[in-house]
């Protein structure tokens, strides 16, 4: 074989082809955001050229490119939109989901899970650090006379005790106050510039009366893509242990997926009726503990430290439960003599973690308490049967917080008890000690809408209604940013991201029968 052919065998390489693809997408991304250099051009020219000579020799999957088309899309977005690194971030995931879907069933090859998790960080790590970029580039100083400030009004962008950001015409400055601790999004005025630092004081207001000063960027860059961001690490995690990998054999990777695999082909042999009846029970069965913990033990005195119990217990067999898919899925089988150290490591988390509370460790246990859930569920239930558990759970989230009130209570406690039952996701990185705006998505809201995209994975002949799935998933939580949580307003997240997912799943469904 002469170097030539050694070059095309090479580049044929799924691994590499990935690679090239990824890199080359995030060298455009660099040449979008700072431009004229001529080097992240030519190298994203180089990449891009040389992975498309790679995947033409290859069964790609349009299904995969089209996450991956997302995840480029989701970086740009970073740049105009300025989430603080969160739509990169979820741009990072969606490049490794069409990583894992990029090659159809039956190939004969996949994407290694160590190129995937290393692409998938090396991404992360680069939409913070183009988050970081944008942030400084921010800071520079404006071209306007800072005294020509004096006197003019802003709103402030984050508290102000004493110090802080404010907005005042068009642009961020620190400031500090002169009279005291000024609120997050109350009126200040200029009263004299020091260097680059503002200092302001308050601006009381008549009711009624309006402003022509624009408003601070608003949270909904941030809440949009830290709330996208967790959906899509659910599933990433989910596709990875669950062994559900477009090219890879559909072997589930823990003996309690293969009870669960069986139970879900004897359902898929019966009607659809009887599919979609089998789920009510369970869903009710929910239902009836949900109501349990809020009404009976959260208005018991001397309950406390039973909930408080049973929720770690139960966390900590979940989470033992991911570790073992998660290891299984990068290192293959595990030996008997590392169960116990898992087991340890799990409870030493869920009991441990107390005594240094942060989001950050918060959010990662709550990653793998939900992705395990999502891929035993998924294995256990037939597309049709998770279809109708959506459409009961729809409807008990929407009583449950919009008439009986029980989910904030529960919400609540948990939050109180440091029990994690829900995701936090700060809206400002890095968060200010005086406390920072978040976002909170329920476990629930991620979890069940993501069962119905590892179900449609698992049996349906091409990716097509998964990725429909997970893109209604998207689109849903979409439009529960835009219409409740950046207005402030209560919400149930199941009617627009489970909503989501049903429609989504509809039209990929549609899209196979097209496509074939």
């Amino acid at each position: 074989m002469d170097l030539l052919q050694q070059l095309w065998a090479w580049l044929a390489d799924p691994n590499v082809a990935y690679l090239l693809l990824v890199g080359g997408i995030l060298a455009a991304v660099a040449a979008w955001s700072i431009p004229g250099t001529g080097l992240a051009e030519g190298l994203a020219v180089l990449m891009l050229g040389l992975a498309l000579i790679g995947l033409l020799r290859l069964p790609i999957s349009a299904a995969g490119l089209l996450l991956i088309l997302l995840g480029a899309l989701l970086f740009l977005s970073e740049l105009y939109f300025q989430s603080g690194g969160y739509l990169g971030l979820s741009g990072a995931l969606a490049l490794g989901l069409g990583g894992m879907l990029l090659l159809p069933p039956g190939a004969g090859q996949r994407i290694a899970p160590v190129v995937l998790v290393g692409t998938t960080l090396m991404a992360a790590a680069a939409s913070f650090g183009l988050a970081f970029l944008v942030r400084q580039l921010g800071r520079r100083p404006p071209l306007q006379t800072p005294e020509r400030l004096i006197g003019a009004e802003g709103i402030a962008r984050t508290d102000l005790d004493p110090e802080g950001t404010v907005w005042v015409r068009g642009e961020t400055w620190t400031a500090r106050s002169a009279e005291g601790r000024i609120a997050a999004g109350e009126r200040v005025r200029v009263l004299a510039v020091h260097g680059l630092r503002l200092q302001v004081a308050r601006v009381e207001r008549p009711s009624g009366s309006s402003s022509t000063e624009p408003s601070p960027p608003p949270s909904g860059p941030a809440a949009m893509g830290g709330g996208m961001a967790i959906l899509l690490a659910v599933h990433w995690l989910g596709f990875l242990e669950s062994g559900l990998m477009a090219g890879h054999p559909s072997l589930p990777a823990d003996p309690s997926l293969a009870v669960a695999r069986q139970l879900s082909e004897q359902l898929a042999v019966r009607t659809a009726g009887e599919q979609a009846l089998s789920t009510v029970p369970m869903a009710l069965g929910w239902i009836a503990l949900g109501l349990l913990l809020a009404f009976l033990l959260l208005r018991r005195r001397g309950s406390q430290g039973i909930l408080r119990a049973f929720m770690r217990g139960t966390l900590a067999l979940v989470l033992l439960f991911s570790l073992r898919l998660l290891l299984a899925a990068l290192i293959g089988p595990i030996p008997r003599w590392a169960l116990p150290i898992l087991a340890g490591l799990a409870l030493g988390l869920v009991l441990g973690w107390r005594r240094r509370p942060g989001w950050v460790v918060w959010n990662g246990m709550g990653l793998l308490i939900c992705s395990a859930a999502a891929v035993y569920l998924g294995h256990l239930w037939t597309p049709i049967a998770t279809v109708a558990l959506l459409l009961v759970m729809i409807l008990y989230d929407a009583l449950a917080v919009y008439v009986f009130g029980h989910m904030q209570r529960l919400a609540e406690w948990a939050i109180r008890e440091r029990v994690p039952l829900m995701f936090l996701i700060p809206l400002n990185l890095p968060p200010s000690r005086s406390g920072s705006p978040t976002l909170a998505l329920g476990f629930g809201d991620a979890v069940l809408p993501a069962v119905l995209t590892l179900s449609a994975l698992r049996t349906h002949p091409t990716p097509w209604p998964a990725v429909g799935t997970l893109i209604g998933i998207l689109i849903g939580h979409g439009m529960l940013v835009g219409g409740f949580l950046t207005k402030g307003k209560s919400h149930a997240g199941l009617p627009f991201l489970a909503g989501g997912a049903l429609g989504g799943y509809g039209l990929g469904s549609g899209l196979e029968r097209i496509l074939g």
